[in-house]
């Protein structure tokens, strides 16, 4: 697992919102983002995936100059992965005009925040799930902090992490567990009193590599 070894002994990323657009700008967006658990999926196993989107919204506070994530706490009460730190985000309805509207459509929906709050910095490649998603995510900028409006029945909570502790490779374990007789590898990050953990920190560590290699 070099690139895992490789990513854990990296070195931090400090970065702009500019850096990040030009960084973006440079990425081809076909290439998937590596999932750690390809390595340990079941030879020969198989899915059909279905398309999905999440939103990176970032904040620049003003007060202290720092770029902050928004990040979603999952209800408690629902069916799959209650509880969870997650970016908002979910499936793309045959209706979405595209998978950028997929990501802000199920924005506004989970935390009040209309398109018109955003300004999009780029995407990242798929990050495909042993769940059966290929998820997209959506790089974006807040130009104005709305106030926010959850959506009781799926998001708990919401917080703001700073962005440079979510690029601080020093931050990360990589653990691994069994699930259906199966080992599973799975990143993990901590901020305060959250965890983030699977596939959320699994697009991090896309994001991480994808600006680490325009930024050098």
């Amino acid at each position: 697992m070099p690139d895992i070894a490789q990513f854990l002994n990296a070195p931090p990323i400090n970065i702009s919102l500019d850096e990040i657009r030009a960084a973006l700008d440079k990425t081809p967006y076909d290439k998937p983002i590596h999932n750690p658990d390809e390595e340990m999926f079941p030879s020969g196993y198989d899915l059909e995936y279905r398309s999905a989107a999440v939103l990176i919204p970032i904040w620049h506070e003003p007060k202290d100059g720092e770029l902050y994530v928004l990040l979603t706490q999952r209800a408690l009460h629902m069916r799959n992965h209650p509880g969870q730190i997650a970016f908002p985000g979910g499936k793309h309805d045959p209706d979405d005009a595209s998978i950028q509207y997929t990501a802000l459509r199920e924005t506004l929906e989970e935390v009040g925040l209309a398109p018109d709050c955003f300004d999009l910095l780029g995407e990242l490649g798929e990050y495909c799930t042993i769940s059966g998603f290929c998820i997209k995510p959506i790089i974006a900028e807040m130009t104005r902090r709305s106030e926010l409006s959850l959506c009781e029945e799926e998001v708990k909570s919401v917080h703001w992490v700073p962005l440079k502790h979510l690029l601080d490779p020093r931050n990360y374990r990589f653990k691994e567990t069994k699930l259906n007789k199966a080992t599973r590898g799975y990143f993990e990050v901590e901020y305060q009193d959250i965890r983030i953990w699977g596939v959320t920190a699994g697009i991090l560590f896309g994001l991480y590599q994808t600006l680490a290699k325009h930024i050098r």
